[in-house]
């Protein structure tokens, strides 16, 4: 039995969904074994813990020099160095055995923080392609996880510590792991979202994604979008005056049920959307974030694509005529939803959570 008294965990995980969902399926599971975690992170993410399996979670200050003028660049320090200190606190006062991080800006400060205080490090990479805060923090950590088996390896150095194990995805997902949906084709459901912030890309093109769509598709259809805040109203008005059935929100607390009823989803192609997507087979058109530094929407799609798991269109080729026309195809001829769907069950890893909380507590025991 452990001695759970000083049994500290720390994660860090901030910046979006992507980060988070991945980092409480493996609070969840190191809560399960009688761990205490604290949860490091920023505030962009505040409506989305709501149920994060954490016995603390501190906000703290972050900032990145990334897209930053040069007379903001005292502020972004000034951010730095309050989250370095805040984490130097927690790090003391925690006196963790091991700190996990899940990639994004805000986790560099807690995860260098706690390694001066003794913690062991380790990161998990969600995407194809390393992105920027785990480079750097590769450079300290005592282990490294993938969730994709082909990422770019960083160094011979760096190859020594790397493991595959696949990304960690919520319980709430792995629930819906085996149901299988009858695809309906008068009765199609669309699933449109963006990730945890919305895609105003999105919002902006469906509907005339919808003009495009002949009159016997669209009564067939049955729309659900996650959107920003400031596009729900021009999408309610639109889809109430062509009178087709619908839920537009900001944040669908109930989102992995909402999945399961889907037939066919339209999304970004982040390492957690993937991820979740893969476990319950649902068939895909991803859009790439073209804005992310390091390009690994576009990499992850590019495997799925390679391997005839999901139809990938990027955002500067993309056209709503385009776009209608493979809605359409799809729904016509539904056997083509059950083939991605059946491919892109393979890019899924449920035993992941295990594996990395596995390697976790090997970590700790050297």
């Amino acid at each position: 039995m452990k001695n759970l008294k000083n049994n500290f965990i720390m994660i860090a995980a901030g910046g979006s969904g992507g980060h988070l969902f991945s980092a409480s399926a493996i609070s969840s599971e190191l809560t399960k074994r009688g761990y205490r975690v604290i949860l490091l992170t920023d505030k962009r993410v505040k409506n989305l813990i709501i149920d994060f399996p954490a016995e603390k979670i501190v906000f703290i200050p972050s900032d990145t020099f990334t897209n930053r003028s040069l007379y903001k660049w005292p502020f972004v320090l000034g951010k730095l160095f309050l989250g370095f200190i805040l984490s130097f606190f927690w790090a003391f006062k925690t006196r963790t055995q091991l700190s996990i991080g899940f990639g994004g800006y805000p986790s560099v400060a807690p995860l260098l923080a706690f390694k001066i205080c003794g913690s062991k490090i380790l990161i998990h990479e969600q995407n194809s392609i390393f992105g920027r805060a785990n480079k750097f923090l590769s450079l300290f950590a005592d282990g490294i996880t993938m969730g994709f088996e082909n990422t770019k390896i960083l160094s011979k150095m760096t190859n020594k510590k790397i493991h595959f194990y696949g990304n960690p995805v919520r319980e709430k997902i792995l629930y819906y792991k085996n149901s299988k949906k009858v695809i309906n084709t008068r009765n199609i459901t669309l699933l449109v979202f963006g990730g945890s912030q919305g895609a105003s890309f999105l919002s902006s093109i469906i509907p005339n994604v919808i003009n495009e769509l002949p009159e016997e598709i669209i009564k067939n259809i049955n729309i659900i979008q996650q959107a920003r805040k400031e596009d729900i109203g021009k999408l309610e008005n639109f889809y109430s005056d062509n009178n087709l059935r619908y839920q537009v929100k900001e944040f669908f607390y109930n989102f992995p049920e909402i999945i399961n009823d889907s037939d066919l989803v339209i999304s970004r192609s982040g390492a957690s959307t993937i991820s979740e997507m893969a476990i319950m087979g649902k068939a895909c058109i991803f859009v790439p974030l073209p804005s992310t530094l390091d390009g690994d929407q576009e990499s992850n799609a590019k495997i799925l694509e390679s391997s005839d798991a999901a139809i990938v269109y990027y955002q500067d080729q993309l056209k709503p005529s385009i776009l209608a026309k493979r809605i359409e195809e799809l729904v016509s001829f539904p056997e083509k939803l059950y083939e991605l769907s059946e491919n892109i069950k393979k890019f899924g890893n449920e035993g992941a959570s295990l594996k990395l909380v596995n390697f976790s507590e090997s970590l700790m025991s050297k």
